[in-house]
């Protein structure tokens, strides 16, 4: 019986040692996966503050694409306004160049209306001239 015992004894010895040995295995398998956890959150925190410097930067560039959406829509408006202007000038200026051109038609009239008044006045003189004699 003794003998039994120490058999038995004996493989609970060596199923002790083997689970010891699995169970050294599974320490080091942990201690490994540990230490690949311990990576992957570096390198998760690497990437959390790579994402929070872009979404400031993103942040910053919104504020800039406001601001310049408000500098185009006061540009648009000086345009349009400027347009306006300009129609409103050319109007204007065929307006006058109209009064202008009425203007020299009649000075045109009026000078060729002088230049005969003158003509004939020059035949007057010519003619008094003759019957007096001075010629």
């Amino acid at each position: 019986m003794e003998k039994q015992i120490l058999e038995l004894l004996q493989k609970m010895d060596e199923k002790l040692t083997v689970q010891g040995q699995t169970l050294e295995k599974h320490s080091q398998i942990l201690e490994s996966h540990s230490q690949i956890l311990e990576n992957h959150t570096q390198i998760l925190e690497n990437h959390t503050q790579i994402l929070e410097n872009h979404s400031n930067i993103l942040a910053e560039h919104s504020l800039i694409l406001a601001d310049h959406s408000q500098i185009l829509n006061a540009l648009r408006h000086g345009q349009e306004s400027l347009k306006a202007e300009v129609s409103e000038l050319r109007l204007q200026n065929a307006k006058e160049f109209g009064e202008l051109k009425e203007q020299i038609k009649n000075l045109e009239v009026s000078n060729e209306l002088l230049k005969e008044d003158s003509w004939n006045n020059k035949k007057d003189i010519r003619r008094i001239q003759r019957t007096m004699g001075m010629v």
